[in-house]
């Protein structure tokens, strides 16, 4: 008895031990990227988008006018599943132009792009990945959520960045692709994601191509925050810039006339390749 008395009290010594090891960057970096993935949304979005998209002289060149939804299944769970769609209004060579993407919370997304010229919906796959949207700074990859699961994390140390004129003392996580097809697939071998220390918010994404040279930022320029049905904080992204630092080009993206949960009043059935040519909104 004196001895299994003896062999438990040695193993709970190592377990305080165990657990009174420091964290390392890996896995803080991936605790805070778990964190940021996990943030509470809202069910039901609908509004207007517009994306602004300037030259390398830093001239306008196009203004894109577009109607927008989203509606999550399963909020909060494993088998979480946000479903969005986009319509183009302006200008006419877009107008009728749009996209549905089925983000997953533990699958692949699954991405289509209708394109008026030829009348067919074509889903986005491979490589199309990190074709432009639409003529914008954005790729078809950049848009929706990131998948946590396809990289791995690293905390690289704090930060500041300057925020409507403030600076905000942020962490910097670098995320690798797990994978050579993945880093194909994107287009990046390497992002640096600079988190808001006390909303977890994304003030600055870089990104780096597949040789680890930088090659854009995506910079927030606006949010709001209100709360979901469930009651939670959501922290809700309503303005981008995504500087392409190769071509010397960006674009932003707008979000307006925003409304949220009841408000949005949006049917789960309009997310739909049949629906991406009907007038939803």
């Amino acid at each position: 008895m004196r001895l299994t008395n003896i062999a438990i009290i040695t193993l709970m010594i190592l377990a305080f031990a165990i657990a009174a090891l420091p964290e390392t960057t890996v896995e803080m970096g991936t605790r805070l990227m778990k964190m940021n993935d996990d943030q509470p949304i809202f069910q039901k979005v609908k509004g207007d988008a517009m994306l602004n998209i300037y030259g390398s002289t830093g001239v306008l060149k196009f203004q894109k006018k577009l109607v927008m939804a989203t509606y999550t299944e399963n909020m909060g769970t494993p088998s979480e599943k946000e479903n969005y769609i986009c319509y183009f209004l302006a200008p006419a060579d877009d107008a009728g132009n749009a996209y549905l993407m089925y983000n997953f919370k533990a699958l692949a997304d699954i991405k289509y792009a209708y394109l008026k010229g030829i009348r067919k919906a074509k889903k986005v796959t491979g490589a199309d990945k990190k074709l432009s949207f639409f003529g914008s700074d954005f790729t078809n990859g950049d848009l929706g959520k990131p998948d946590f699961t396809e990289c791995n994390y690293n905390y690289l140390g704090d930060r500041q960045i300057i925020f409507k004129g403030k600076p905000f003392n942020c962490y910097m996580i670098e995320s690798i692709p797990k994978t050579d097809e993945i880093m194909r697939d994107t287009g990046y071998g390497r992002k640096i994601t600079y988190l808001e220390k006390k909303t977890l918010l994304t003030l600055l994404l870089e990104f780096y191509d597949e040789n680890k040279i930088k090659a854009k930022e995506l910079r927030l320029l606006r949010f709001t925050s209100l709360k979901n049905m469930k009651g939670q904080m959501v922290f809700y992204y309503t303005g981008y810039e995504m500087k392409n630092l190769k071509r010397g080009t960006k674009t932003e993206l707008l979000f307006n006339n925003m409304k949220f949960e009841q408000e949005a009043n949006i049917s789960p059935n309009i997310f739909t390749v049949e629906y991406m040519t009907r007038k939803w909104w």
